[in-house]
Order: structure tokens, then sequence, then C-alpha cells
């Protein structure tokens, strides 16, 4: 039996590609579920994750320091966490903090995981 993703973050497969939606805002316990979902993925051997957040409001630096280091344990199994949906002022987070650079965001779920 699968776990049940936390309240707030569905996950859906789309061909071999895991699609995250979060719905809540990444504080540090929002940050705390999502990084706790996508170890479990991890952990599945499923390493192609789309994260899409287009439904947050809010990101800390604490969420982005956790999608960048999520991201470098994908990698290091031979898939990728890629993140779709930012608005502006979380876009402006990511760029502030330098995720931009390490991270692949995408405009759209679709584009991210055509990216794969």
């Amino acid at each position: 039996m699968e776990p049940i993703p936390a309240q707030g973050i569905t996950i859906q497969e789309r061909s071999d590609v895991q699609v995250i939606k979060v719905v809540q805002d990444l504080d540090n316990y929002g940050a705390a579920d999502l990084e706790k979902e996508l170890k479990d993925l991890i952990g599945s051997k499923k390493y192609k994750l789309v994260v899409d957040l287009s439904k947050v409001n809010y990101v800390n630096s604490t969420a982005v320091g956790m999608l960048v280091g999520m991201a470098k344990q994908a990698k290091r199994k031979g898939g990728d966490l890629k993140v779709c949906g930012l608005k502006d002022r979380i876009r402006k987070t990511f760029d502030l903090l330098g995720a931009s650079k390490v991270l692949e965001i995408f405009d759209t779920e679709e584009s991210a995981i055509d990216s794969f």
C-alpha cells in the first residue's frame, strides 16, 4: 500500500515522471511535509520529479534550500527535480537565493515533464 501524501500535496505519475502538486504555502511546516514526500519518492526509486508550485503563495528560504537538496539527491540517482508554475514573487525568492541557477524552472507542468 502506498503512503498517503500530506494534506496540501498530491502526487500523480505522468509517463515515468512524478508530478508533485503543492497547494499549501511552503513555510517550515509545509517544507517539512514536501521534503518527506520527496524523500519517499526517491526512496521508492522514482527519480524524475516535477514540483508544481502554481498554487503556492509563499515560499521561505528553508523550502528553497530543501528543493535544491532534493534535486541534488535525484541527480545523484540519475534523475532530476524540476520546478514549475512559480508566481512572480516566488520566482524572485528563488532568484535572490540563487536557486534559479541550480534548479530548472518551467512556466508549465507540461514543459517541465517534456524536458525529461
